[in-house]
């Protein structure tokens, strides 16, 4: 049995643990000195902030509390409500001159892409003179694409001629530069009070036409008033 055994000898493992490299983790000193350095200056200031915080927590506890962070929530129905704030429609009539109609809110009508519904409607026109007139009521449809707008309530009538009128409704086709109104009007002019049962605006304020019965109470003129 011993010599079986010396005919198989031990391999020698030396030679070959000393040829295989030995792997080192250390950091190289450079790193390892920056690192060093960091965890001085990190260490002491996390230290003294945990001890800031349990200082002032007594305090911060209650406003906190007193914090809710709640998610807006979204009305559908103002999603489908399309309207615009301090709305704003400028054109021109057949004659290229000018117009502008204003509104407090201006909505879009359900189904109807070119009927908008107003508050606090405005129509502002510019004679061929450098005169305007102006139109104001409590609300309004506007008729983009052909350019007719209804007022209705509390509708006023302005000229800078000296007519100040009111009535309870007024049609106005902006293209055609003409407005009319079939309800009760009374106002005052340059000659004096009037009242009838309707009027009609032509060639964009030029022209004045009251119809119905119409009445008219003349202010007698100051003395040396040129005529």
């Amino acid at each position: 049995m011993a010599q079986e055994a010396e005919a198989f000898p031990r391999p020698n493992v030396a030679p070959l643990a000393a040829e295989m490299p030995v792997r080192r983790t250390a950091l190289p000193s450079g790193r390892y000195s920056r690192f060093v350095a960091a965890m001085k200056l990190l260490l002491p200031a996390v230290a003294v902030g945990l001890v800031l915080l349990i200082a002032v927590w007594p305090r911060l506890a209650p406003v906190i509390g007193h914090l809710r962070f709640t998610v807006p929530k979204i009305d559908l129905r103002d999603a489908r409500d399309l309207h615009m704030v301090n709305a704003r429609y400028s054109g021109i009539d057949k004659h290229h001159r000018p117009y502008v109609v204003t509104a407090d809110v201006a909505r879009q009508l359900p189904n109807e892409s070119d009927l908008m519904s107003l508050e606090g409607p405005k129509a502002d026109i510019t004679l061929n003179s450098g005169a305007w007139v102006a139109l104001t009521a409590d609300t309004g449809v506007y008729k983009t694409q052909r350019q007719l707008l209804d007022l209705y309530g509390d509708v006023k009538l302005f000229h800078d001629r000296g007519y100040d009128l009111s009535t309870d409704a007024a049609h106005l086709d902006l293209q055609a530069g003409t407005a009319e109104g079939h309800d009760p009007v009374e106002g005052q002019g340059m000659l004096g009070d009037i009242r009838s049962e309707g009027f009609r605006l032509l060639d964009r304020g030029q022209i004045i036409v009251f119809t119905g019965k119409a009445k008219l109470h003349m202010m007698p003129r100051p003395t040396g008033e040129a005529r």
